[in-house]
C-alpha cells in the first residue's frame, strides 16, 4: 500500500468514528474529544521534552481534565439551577491548588528553564483543554440540547478549508506563505481554503439556520484564517523540537496534534460567533 493510500484508508477510518461519535448519541462525543485530549498532552509533552522543556505532566493532565469538565458541568448547572457561588468557588480553588503544586514541584524538582517549564505546563490548558471543552459547548443549542449538526458543520469547515487550499496551492501556488514553518503553504493556496470555507457557510445557513448567510460566510473565513494559523503554530514546535510528526497513531497523518492543530485555535473562534450570534 502506498503512503497515499494509507492516508487515504487512515483518514476515512477516522473521519468515520468521529461522524459516528457526533450522530450516534450525545453521550459519545465528549469520551472521544477526552481521548483526544489526553492523546494530544502525551504528544504535546512528548514534544515539549525534544525541545529541552519539563512540563510537569501531574498538572497538565489534572488541569486540561478539571479544565474540560468545568465546560461540560456550568452550562447544564446553569440552565437546571443556576451556577452558585460555591460551585465558582470550588473550581477555582481546585485549579489555584494544581497552580501552586505546578510552582512547588518546579522549586523542589529543578529543572533547567524553569519559566519555559512552568509557562508551557501552563500553555496546554489553553491549547489543547480549554478549545476542546469550548468544541463540546458549541454543541449545545440555547434549549440545552445536543445538536450535532454544529459540530459536523465545524468540521466541515475545517475540512473544506484544507481541502481548497491544498488543492489551489497545487494548481496556482507561487508565492510562500510561511516558507520557514511550513514550505508548502502558499499565499494562493491560502486564499483558496478561505474561499471554500466561505462557501461552506452557505451550506451552514441552509441546514442550520439561526445565523444570516453573510455571517456564515464570514465563519467560514475567519475558520480558515485560525485554521491556517494552528497549523503554523504546531509547525513552530515541531520545527522547535526537530521532530517530523507529532505522533504515529494516525498511519500516514502523524499524531492526534497533527490532525487536530487547526481545530484546537478554531474551536474558541467557532465558539465566540455562535455566541455573538447567540444560536
Amino acid at each position: 500500500m502506498t503512503d497515499l493510500q494509507t492516508r487515504v484508508v487512515a483518514g476515512t477510518i477516522f473521519g468515520i468514528l468521529l461522524i459516528g461519535s457526533i450522530l450516534l448519541k450525545e453521550w459519545a462525543f465528549p469520551p472521544l474529544l477526552v481521548f483526544i485530549m489526553i492523546t494530544g498532552l502525551w504528544e504535546y509533552s512528548r514534544m515539549m521534552k525534544a525541545s529541552g522543556i519539563a512540563v510537569n505532566s501531574l498538572f497538565i493532565y489534572l488541569s486540561n481534565l478539571l479544565v474540560f469538565f468545568a465546560c461540560i458541568y456550568f452550562p447544564f448547572s446553569e440552565s437546571a439551577l443556576g451556577i452558585s457561588s460555591t460551585e465558582i468557588l470550588y473550581f477555582s480553588a481546585a485549579f489555584l491548588a494544581l497552580l501552586f503544586l505546578l510552582f512547588a514541584m518546579e522549586l523542589f524538582h529543578p529543572h533547567p528553564n524553569p519559566a519555559g517549564n512552568i509557562g508551557s505546563s501552563l500553555l496546554s490548558v489553553f491549547y489543547i483543554g480549554l478549545p476542546l471543552g469550548l468544541l463540546l459547548l458549541c454543541s449545545i443549542d440555547l434549549t440545552g440540547r445536543f445538536d450535532p449538526a454544529r459540530i459536523l458543520f465545524f468540521f466541515f469547515f475545517m475540512w473544506a478549508s484544507d481541502t481548497g487550499a491544498y488543492f489551489t496551492g497545487r494548481a496556482f501556488g507561487k508565492r510562500k506563505l510561511l516558507e520557514r514553518l511550513s514550505p508548502k503553504k502558499t499565499v494562493e493556496g491560502f486564499i483558496g481554503g478561505a474561499i471554500t470555507a466561505m462557501l461552506t457557510g452557505i451550506a451552514a445557513w441552509y441546514f442550520i439556520g439561526g445565523i444570516p448567510v453573510w455571517g456564515w460566510m464570514l465563519c467560514g473565513i475567519f475558520l480558515s484564517v485560525s485554521a491556517t494559523l494552528g497549523d503554523l503554530v504546531e509547525s513552530m514546535f515541531k520545527r522547535q523540537a526537530g521532530i517530523k510528526d507529532s505522533g504515529n497513531i494516525m498511519p500516514g497523518h502523524g499524531g492526534i496534534l497533527d490532525r487536530f492543530d487547526s481545530a484546537f485555535l478554531s474551536a474558541p473562534v467557532y465558539f465566540v460567533i455562535l455566541k455573538i450570534f447567540t444560536i
